[in-house]
Parts: C-alpha cells; structure tokens; sequence
C-alpha cells in the first residue's frame, strides 16, 4: 500500500471517528455557518431541545436564544469566528416542558486553513441554579443582558494585550446618563428599567462585531473599541452614542428625553491596563459632567487637580449652606412694549471665604448631582420673596420677581407646599412670584401638570425658561398651563450671524402668540438684537445691554432711579 492510500485511510478513519463522536456524544452539538444558520445538529441537539432534526436545521442561531441575550450571543459569535472560544451560561428555547432550560454554551471556531468559516455550538443542559467559572451569568447584566463591569475588564485587559501584539489602538467611552435618576423617580422603576434596556440597544446597533457595550452601573456604561485608526472614528463613535441617548423616549405613554455625557480613555496611550484605563475615562467623565448635559472630553494628565477639585467645591458647599455664604444678584427685564421695567430675575452667588466668588457654573451643576440644590434653591427663593416684600414696602415696582426652580427641586414630593408656605411665611402676594422651570420638567408630564395646575391655583405665574434648547413634545407645551416662554441666550447671541438661529427666534414668538403666551428673551447684549426681537413681536427682554445683575443695594439704586426718569 503506496503512502497516499495509508493517508487516504487515516483521513477516513479520522472522519469516522468525527461522525461518531457527533452522533453518539452526550452533549447537544450544532454547526453553524458564519452567517449563524445552522447546518446540522446530533441526535442529543434533538432530544434537549424538543425541535426535530429538520426544524432545527432551519434555524439560525439567535433563534435558539430569548430576545434578552440576542446582543452578547452575537458579540459570542463574532469572537468565534475570530479565532476565541467561549463558554456562557444561559437559557435557551425548548419544546420540552421545562420551567427553565438552563445550559452550559459553547461556540468554538471551526477553522479551515487557518481561518474560522464556521462555529460549532457545544451545549450541556444545566440544573436551574448552576453557576459555571467560565462567562456565566455573574458576567450579564440581568436587567439588560449586556456583559458586566467584571466581564468588560477581562474583555479589556485581552483587547489591550492584543493591542501591543499588533500595535494597534483601542478606546473605551465611559457614557453616563444625565436626568435619568430623576426620570427612574418620577416616571417610576418600570420605566427607568425599559429605558435602560432601549438604551442597549440603541448602543449596540452602533458597534461592529469586534467592539463591546457593557453596563457598568445602575446609570452607566461603557463601550470598547479595538483597532481603532484616529481619534476622530473614536469622537464620532461618541457622537453617535449621544445621539442615540437623546432621541425621544415613548414607554408606557410618557414621552420624553434623557442626555449622556461621555469620558474617552486610549488605549495605550493614557494606561497599558484595564483599571487604571477605566479610572482615567471615568476621570474624563467627570470633567464632562461638569461642562453640562450632551459634553464629550478626552482624558489628559491634568484632570486628576479636577477630579480633586470637583470633591472640594461639594464639601464647600456644603459648609457654605450652614455658614449662609450665598448671595443674591438681580437682573432686571424690560417691556417691549412699554419701555419699563416690568420685573427682575433673581441669580445666586456663592461667596467662598478663601477663593472669593465662585461662577455659578462651577457649582451648580455638583449641586445638582449631590441634591444640595434643594436646600440652596429654598435659600434663594426664601430670600427673593423676603427681597421683593421690602422692596414693595419702600413703594418700588410691584413688578413679579422671577426664581429659578431646578429639575431636582420640582420633583421634590412637596415642592408646592414648600413655595405655599414661603408665601405665607413672607407675606408676599403670590401673582409677584414667577417659577421658572426648564423643559426638563416634561418628564414625567402628568405629575408636572398637576404640579404647575396646582401652583398657578395659588396665584403664581410660571416662565418656561431655556425653550428651544432641549426637547418637549409640542402636544404636551400647548397642555402645560405657563404664562411665558424665554428664548435661551444661545439664540440670542447669534442674531445677525446665523439665520437659523433668527429663524427659531421668530418660530418661538408666533407660537407663543398663538398660545396667548408672552415671550422674553435673555442674553441682550446689543441694539441690533434688541431691534430684531422687538420687530419680531418679542414682549420682553433682559441682559448687559440694560443691566448686569447687581446685588441687592445697587438693584435698589437702580429701581429708584427709573422710577425718578
């Protein structure tokens, strides 16, 4: 027997064995195409699922599985046929009477030439409560089936060894969700639950079969880029990524919109390892948080003095809200119509004992991530009522003063009774304060109805402030019962430089109008803006071109000396 035939026959016998192995073994084995059609299965694929042979040979495998664990099988299988096997826990369909098919899952490459054309899938049938060494489901997220923190650092720390051995690039976006706590408490944990699960998908429908999306927090996730080729495919992934968050939201009735913010960490530029990676985009996340809602940085060297910085200014203020450190400012607002001044908005100003006054920008916003809003936001409008009664007592206009109520501190439970009895306690008649509240308020839009219905009851007025920036259903603006509308500076300060902006402007007075609403706008700084909103029908105005805000003195001053003009 020349040498070809003895190879002929070991080939043979070899495919033999392989058959009887296939048919024979205890496990339920499939083959799949790369494209995840199955090609055939053994018996033991027959008889742990309950599909007869043909059924599950015209399948694909996502069809195995339950929706909820679609995303990580297809991240399984694209590691599959690039050369990785991995073995998972999860539950897969049965025609059997199981309460719960619980298996152990493998997909391993089936490799030609070196090179993965197919996945053979290996399945163990479990009890319900096992638990596997491998990825299990301590590795899933159980609300979203998206893999874990503890899943994504072993991910990374492969992706990064990876990236040395093929000098490649790799990135990771820390994504947090902005408003989402507030729209978990308000619109109730049902919803917050559907809305995290629609943000997973949205994110994966972004990512290619070599990248990842995990959760890593209750707000929180993360998506890894490998072999990535410039930093602006990393910024426009970003890009997408909030996108996607913004788009409305429509669950169980409530529409309405969340923002993120997003920290970028390159790999290996800022870090060789998974923690210390995942520490410095979480740094750069921070310093995004702090430029506002839709905000995008990189991570560079000098954001750890920020990081330290940002845990100083809310340990200040919270000392600042026991020792009485803030301030009032007034800015007052001018008719259109009649060329007087017809009220004033009231701005906080913290003065820090070390490092002088401190930017509302610079604190606000960790304010409103730590809840010290709420008591800062009592102070101010305790103090603005108990500023305008004495005022009105000295025979100043009787002109409403405007406060600002934050997100955090509208959905306070008791927010109405809080400004009731402030009224009450300052002897201020209620038509001379005006609530000024974002868009944000949409949110939960039954509760933010009963809510305004019941504060214009008492006789306060309410101001939609920043209208155009963000996003609310027309249906629901046209419900909520305000009194006014205010075009945010943002626009303002474009005119004469962008039509868009002009065209918004003009967009917002005629449908105010039409709601019977009045409009005023912020930000005046010149005479050519304030001769276009007022062309346009704007009613009211405010900003430098009449008046920085003052403190309360020199706003006095100011009040006595218009009414002496």
């Amino acid at each position: 027997m020349d040498q070809s035939e003895i190879e002929k026959n070991k080939l043979r016998k070899s495919e033999q064995e392989y058959r009887s192995l296939f048919r024979y073994h205890s496990d339920a084995i499939f083959v799949f195409e790369g494209s995840g059609q199955c090609l055939r299965v053994n018996p033991s694929a027959v008889k742990i699922t309950g599909y007869s042979e043909e059924q599950l040979r015209e399948m694909e495998l996502l069809e195995l599985f339950y929706p909820k664990d679609h995303d990580r099988v297809k991240w399984y299988m694209a590691e599959a046929l690039k050369g990785h096997s991995l073995t998972f826990e999860v539950e897969i369909k049965s025609q059997l009477q199981h309460s719960k098919l619980i298996v152990q899952f493998t997909l391993a490459p089936i490799e030609v030439d070196q090179k993965a054309n197919g996945v053979m899938g290996i399945v163990r049938e479990l009890a319900a409560n096992s638990q596997t060494n491998l990825i299990n489901m301590s590795d899933i997220d159980e609300l979203t089936g998206l893999p874990n923190r503890r899943f994504f650092m072993r991910w990374l720390e492969r992706m990064i060894l990876l990236s040395k051995e093929n000098d490649e690039r790799g990135a990771i976006l820390f994504i947090d969700l902005d408003r989402f706590k507030q729209a978990n408490d308000s619109l109730g944990r049902t919803v917050g639950d559907q809305t995290l699960k629609e943000i997973s998908r949205r994110l994966v429908s972004l990512i290619n079969g070599h990248d990842l999306v995990a959760r890593v927090g209750g707000n929180e996730f993360i998506v890894g880029m490998t072999n990535v080729s410039s930093d602006s495919q990393v910024s426009s992934m970003a890009e997408k990524c909030l996108s996607k968050i913004k788009s409305p939201f429509l669950i169980d009735g409530y529409e309405f919109m969340i923002t993120g913010c997003i920290g970028i960490s390159l790999f290996p530029s800022h870090a060789n390892n998974a923690e210390t990676l995942v520490k410095t985009a979480n740094l750069a996340l921070d310093r995004a948080k702090g430029r506002g809602s839709n905000a995008v940085e990189y991570y560079k060297s000098n954001m750890i003095h920020y990081f330290h910085e940002h845990f100083q200014v809310e340990n200040d203020l919270r000392r600042a809200i026991k020792n009485g450190e803030f301030s009032l400012a007034f800015q007052p607002q001018l008719s259109l119509i009649t060329n007087q001044i017809c009220g004033e908005e009231v701005l906080v100003r913290w003065h820090h004992p070390d490092n002088g006054t401190i930017p509302p920008d610079k604190f606000i916003m960790i304010a409103e991530e730590t809840g010290l809003i709420v008591d800062i936001g009592e102070w101010v409008l305790r103090e603005a009522c108990i500023q305008k009664k004495q005022w009105i007592e000295k025979g100043l206009p009787t002109t409403p003063i405007s406060v600002n109520l934050s997100l955090r501190q509208f959905l306070q439970h008791n927010i109405v009774e809080v400004i009731s009895s402030i009224l009450e306690e300052t002897q201020l008649h209620p038509s001379l304060l005006k609530i000024e509240v974002t868009e944000s308020v949409s949110i939960n839009v039954t509760r933010t109805l009963e809510v305004l219905k019941q504060l214009i009851s008492i006789g306060v007025k309410i101001s939609l402030d920043d209208f155009g920036t963000g996003y609310s259903s027309l249906q629901y603006i046209s419900q909520f019962p305000v009194h006014e509308l205010k075009i945010d500076q943002s626009f303002v300060k474009n005119i004469g430089n962008r039509q868009n902006s002009e065209g918004i402007i003009s967009l917002i007075i005629r449908l105010a109008h039409v709601m019977d609403l009045t409009v005023i706008a912020e930000g005046v700084e010149t005479d050519e803006q304030r001769t276009y909103l007022e062309n346009q029908g704007c009613d009211k105005v405010q900003g430098f071109l009449y008046s920085k805000p003052l403190i309360s003195t020199e706003y006095e001053q100011f009040l006595k000396q218009i009414n002496i003009q």
